[in-house]
């Protein structure tokens, strides 16, 4: 039997139907054409993927402690500035160290398992030290992308939280002292956890920190801390010098003005963030003392 030219010859003495043999090439010839379609389509959406970005219509999975990059100041940038390479070399030893101290996940498990009081000042730690080399990170980037402000903003935040952390550290060592161990975990609940569950209708009903006499406070500790403060606050304020000295009001003629960023960029003004990063300094040490004040609680929880 010719078949498009082509003779089929009979199996096993039967010749199959001519109709049949074309209904089988016509469904083998369908399930070629879609499996090739696919594949095209596979390989059209993968180049568009390279080119285009890739985008997952799934959330994203969040980046933890262990994946995030180290936080560091870059030579090149602090030798322009003017400062001391060898003395920000030793600031970035100390970034090294809280980020060792970093966790992805808390376990409350063994000691803390056993004690309120040191659970709370672990959960404590872990947030504020997360929150510290955030803050960290975003000044450095935001000064790498031309937005001193954005980085001067990260930065007096910096302060704020840095001066919490010697604020809470120095409170807690007053009741260590005085025989008061008792009193560390309604401190702590108070002090550093008073907008449980972080919502906005309990946070308006708690005691707001007061941050301009935590600021004085950690000055004595770190001496420079209130000056940097101030003129951080003055550089990032919505005002004369937040406004026109930040974005370099140029050429005023009475017809026009010229604005540009480029003299916000100056060296001094990185200076006052690499002094704004010293805070973590005595943080570290303060976060050491925390710890040892952990173990109290611990001794006092079992007795």
């Amino acid at each position: 039997m010719d078949i498009f030219g082509f003779e089929i010859p009979p199996i096993f003495g039967i010749q199959i139907p001519k109709l049949a043999i074309v209904i089988a090439m016509g469904i083998f010839g369908y399930f070629v054409a879609t499996f090739i379609l696919r594949v095209g389509m596979s390989g059209f959406a993968g180049m568009a993927t390279i080119v285009g970005g890739s985008k997952s219509d799934g959330p994203k999975p969040r980046r933890t402690a262990s994946t995030a990059a180290s936080v560091a100041f870059d030579r090149g940038i602090v030798v322009a500035s003017g400062a001391d390479w060898d003395d920000i070399q030793a600031l970035n030893a100390v970034l090294e160290t809280l980020e060792g101290r970093k966790k992805a996940t808390l376990l409350r498990q063994g000691e803390l398992q056993a004690s309120k009081g040191a659970w709370w000042l672990a959960l404590f730690e872990q947030a504020i030290l997360h929150r510290i080399l955030i803050l960290v990170g975003g000044a450095i980037t935001l000064w790498d992308a031309r937005n001193p402000v954005g980085a001067a903003l990260s930065a007096r935040s910096l302060l704020e939280s840095g001066a919490v952390v010697l604020q809470i550290e120095r409170q807690l060592s007053l009741l260590a002292a005085s025989g008061r161990l008792a009193e560390i975990d309604a401190y702590v609940a108070d002090r550093a956890f008073s907008q449980p569950g972080g919502w906005i209708e309990q946070a308006r009903k708690t005691r707001p920190v007061d941050v301009p006499h935590a600021i004085d406070e950690a000055d004595r500790v770190s001496p420079g801390v209130r000056f940097c403060y101030d003129r951080l606050s003055e550089f990032a304020a919505p005002e004369a010098v937040g406004q026109h000295a930040v974005f370099g009001a140029i050429d005023k003629t009475g017809t026009s003005a010229e604005f540009r960023d480029d003299e916000s960029l100056d060296p001094s003004t990185f200076r006052l963030i690499l002094d704004a990063a010293r805070i973590v300094v005595p943080v570290a040490a303060a976060l050491e003392a925390i710890d040892a004040l952990a173990l109290k609680v611990v001794a006092v929880e079992k007795v």
